[in-house]
């Protein structure tokens, strides 16, 4: 049985401004080992000898980011089975029910890898192995979702909580938890129950078209039309912009995920993954000091990023995120790093759209 992994590309990732903005977002920007998240997420799905038997990706991403698409693909030498293009972004549910109608039309009996362009996983053969593993689980008539082995009390993360075996790799699904607080997210990390919610997902296509049928059935419904009125350019397609835009945003989560009954989890995997959500989560990335880099006297547990022909020099501070790029400086408190957002609202207040 073939999987087709699809891989989301349409976010801002505006957590990370000034570096990631809405014209460039983190997929796309070198942030990580010198190679764009988007291209190593290309990479980790090509084919290879492993036993997976994986198709050509297929793309979705917003409309506005085609020619970053088709540049940073060129660099892999990765030709995709098709770009799928958003005119407008609404969130991942309908991305679910858009590709369940394209590999339908490819495959009716293939497995959907649906997973995002923006996250790190520094051990790639490992992540590989967890999908092999989730295979017979998924064709079962399961929607597996990858749990991953937690490292600490993060707060910052949703979990999953897993119950009773199915088969040999997987459990089910007890339940989904929002992002805890501290004492909660310690006795997470202790029970062995818990693992961190990553959002990738693998399923057939048949099964994830009669979940959404039976718990967001306008949204199959406006997929569908939408992907019957698109129009096609060789391997792109773009979808058509009244019909789509015209759909509720739901996440997959939200829409499917905590209501079904055919949830199931693989788990947790120990691969190395980041979602590279916030400047403290990139700055745990880093390794090693680049004689070009920062100059930090007396700091303690400051994360800083700059542009190649900047200096930052920062003396006698802690706790704190320094980033500049293309003219802008962002400097806060790291406990503040889930409030990027509002920057970008003082930027949208003062009419600087270009700055996001």
């Amino acid at each position: 049985m073939t999987i087709y992994p699809v891989i989301m590309c349409g976010g801002s990732g505006t957590r990370l401004w000034p570096v990631s903005t809405s014209r460039t977002p983190k997929q796309f920007v070198n942030m990580v080992s010198g190679e764009s998240l988007f291209r190593q997420t290309v990479r980790r799905l090509a084919q290879a000898d492993d036993g997976l038997s994986l198709a050509d990706p297929v793309i979705i991403s917003n409309a506005r980011y085609l020619d970053l698409i088709e540049e940073q693909l060129a660099e892999t030498g990765i030709t995709p089975l098709a770009i799928l293009l958003e005119p407008c972004a609404r969130n991942t549910a309908v991305v679910a029910a858009i590709a369940a109608e394209f590999v339908k039309g490819v495959d009716p009996e293939g497995l959907i890898l649906l997973l995002p362009a923006d996250h790190f996983i520094g051990m790639p053969d490992a992540f590989r192995k967890a999908v092999g593993a989730a295979v017979e689980t998924a064709k079962s008539g399961h929607i597996v979702t990858f749990g991953i082995s937690p490292d600490r009390p993060e707060t910052g993360y949703g979990y999953i909580k897993a119950g009773e075996p199915i088969g040999t790799s997987a459990y089910s699904v007890a339940s989904f938890r929002e992002k805890p607080d501290q004492a909660t997210a310690m006795t997470y990390l202790s029970d062995g129950k818990h693992s961190w919610n990553a959002g990738i997902f693998l399923f057939p296509v048949g099964l994830i078209q009669a979940e959404l049928r039976a718990y967001a059935p306008d949204i199959l419904e406006g997929a569908k039309a939408a992907w019957k009125a698109s129009s096609t350019r060789e391997t792109i397609v773009y979808l058509d912009e009244a019909l789509f835009s015209a759909i509720r945003s739901m996440s997959f989560d939200y829409a499917v995920m905590e209501k079904t009954q055919k949830g199931a989890v693989v788990g947790p995997i120990s691969c190395a993954w980041s979602d590279v959500g916030t400047w403290p989560a990139w700055g745990g990335l880093q390794t090693g000091e680049l004689a070009s880099g920062p100059i930090l006297i007396d700091t303690k547990n400051c994360t800083v990023h700059a542009d190649d022909d900047t200096l930052v020099a920062a003396l006698g501070v802690e706790d704190l995120v320094i980033a500049v790029h293309d003219g802008a400086v962002l400097v806060m408190q790291k406990s503040r790093a889930q409030d990027v957002s509002l920057v970008i609202e003082a930027l949208k207040a003062r009419g600087r759209s270009d700055l996001f």
